[in-house]
């Protein structure tokens, strides 16, 4: 079967452009770590100064068969002394990404979508701003393909695959030698293309926002959630008006940090929003879901995320229409040698949050239907 994609994912072109920009504009205007003044406010006289840190925060061994030898950010006595603080760090740093979805929201009634994703995350700090306030700026996006091979279940561009895109952009704070307080809020956006049951084009927003609290360097408990800014309505032949709109949801968290320059895991559990969009009885009863970032090296990662929102119906047609769920993994390239980070804080200009992908952006929809049927 055909694979007509290309005319989709042109539409996703300025995606690129805009990232691609942004770090430009970045580097460009923003004081590098070469060349940044004397900074004041909460790093002048810290350790951890990031305009001080011309390398990564990880240096290769010195005199010790331990990684973390001679690094500032370890007082003389191992892991078992470092606080839970930021790793000092270039001004600005990126990470690009590449790997493996599958997926389904209740936009795909009982199927599942499959492809590959790809993108790039970019997080710097903004001069003055972040020496007094310790808040940096992050901005990253994502292209994915599905079902290469068309479907046999949309209405329509059955022989097409799917093509979507994400940008994810905010503002974010580490934990640092005067607070252990993580946070960061930042705006989702997703475009779709051959969209669900109905192969629809919506686009949709979020906001996405996520505080905890280091209790130590390889333990930290807080919440996220995630609450729609923009849904979008689209007409079907057939159905008349269909509507989209993220889902709302908090959730508990714990992330462990497996010691100095190891892994990092997440897990969470939560509840989203009670009301359906067809007005018509609930939606999920639970989401649960883990990330996991496993360094392979000073420049590649390995990372793993599982999200499940069990439905509020019963087993049965009703309850195989109304779960979601996402899994995705893949190799994240760090050109700075940075991928390793020391405590559960990471390093203080990198991202603070994931670009969004269907696992943090739940979808409903106010109507679905079962193809084998004909119904709606």
């Amino acid at each position: 079967m055909r694979i007509l994609f290309g005319r989709h994912l042109a539409a996703l072109g300025p995606i690129t452009t805009l990232l691609l920009a942004a770090s430009a504009v970045a580097q460009n205007l923003l004081p590098s770590s070469s060349n940044a003044t004397q900074p004041t406010g909460l790093y002048a006289s810290s350790q951890f100064d990031p305009a001080a840190a011309s390398q990564p925060s990880n240096p290769p061994p010195q005199n010790s068969g331990n990684w973390w030898a001679g690094n500032a950010y370890d007082p003389g006595g191992g892991p078992d002394y470092l606080d839970a603080v930021c790793d000092g760090s270039p001004t600005h740093g990126v990470a690009i990404f590449v790997g493996y979805d599958t997926w389904r929201s209740i936009s795909d009634g009982n199927w599942q979508n499959n492809g590959i994703h790809t993108g790039l995350n970019y997080g710097t700090r903004l001069g003055r701003f972040s020496d007094l306030t310790g808040i940096g700026f992050q901005i990253g996006g994502s292209v994915g393909a599905y079902n290469w091979s068309g479907t046999d279940y949309r209405l329509s561009h059955q022989d097409e695959a799917q093509p979507q895109g994400f940008i994810t952009y905010g503002l974010f704070r580490r934990a640092n030698e005067n607070s252990n307080w993580n946070a960061a809020v930042v705006q989702d956006w997703m475009l779709n293309s051959n969209y669900g049951l109905f192969a629809a084009n919506p686009t949709l927003s979020q906001w996405r926002g996520q505080v905890g609290y280091a209790t130590n360097a390889f333990n930290e408990f807080g919440l996220w959630g995630a609450w729609r800014a923009m849904g979008d309505t689209r007409d079907v032949p057939g159905f008349g008006p269909v509507s989209w709109r993220s889902v709302n949801q908090i959730s508990a968290f714990w992330h462990y940090k497996w010691g100095p320059g190891g892994a990092d895991t997440s897990i969470w559990v939560g509840i989203p929003e009670h009301h359906r969009l067809t007005g018509d009885g609930s939606l999920g009863d639970y989401l649960v879901g883990l990330l996991a970032n496993v360094p392979l090296s000073d420049r590649f990662l390995l990372y793993a995320l599982i999200t499940y929102m069990h439905p509020s119906a019963a087993p049965g047609p009703a309850g195989a229409n109304e779960d979601a769920w996402n899994f995705s993994t893949g190799i994240s390239f760090y050109p700075a040698r940075n991928a390793r980070t020391n405590t559960v804080a990471g390093q203080c200009w990198m991202p603070f949050l994931p670009v969004a992908n269907n696992g943090y952006f739940v979808v409903d929809a106010s109507q679905t239907y079962l193809s084998y049927s004909g119904t709606k």
